[in-house]
């Protein structure tokens, strides 16, 4: 894996390089991702992004620990090497995911009303 400073301020791009068991896809690990940015456990830390001109300066602000660029998705020939770009904003994300996880450990709950 290898992460990558931006010409913005606060952005990042992590480019992960997974070896995976079973054979798969971009289209199945594009839809795994999606579902998981959409609903689940994740869907704080997840965001999920199918657009083909996503740059650095579009993630500044973002609360999520993760956007997936799901378009620049890789698979190797034989289906289990993966290359997936995942943006990020390294100080404003970073500090939200640490308040979220101070909440989650300490059980505090705080109802927001529309």
């Amino acid at each position: 894996s290898n992460a990558i400073r931006v010409p913005v301020p606060n952005g990042s791009l992590a480019i992960l390089n997974l070896e995976i068991k079973a054979k798969t896809t971009v289209d199945e690990i594009n839809a795994l991702l999606k579902e998981a940015s959409l609903q689940g456990d994740l869907v704080e830390q997840i965001k999920f992004s199918k657009d083909h001109e996503l740059v650095s300066s579009d993630i500044i602000g973002s609360t999520a620990t993760a956007i997936v660029d799901a378009p620049a998705t890789i698979v190797s020939g034989d289906g289990r090497n993966v290359i997936l770009y995942v943006w990020y904003d390294n100080e404003y994300g970073y500090s939200h995911q640490v308040m979220r996880l101070s909440r989650h450990i300490t059980g505090v709950r705080r109802y927001t009303y529309y």
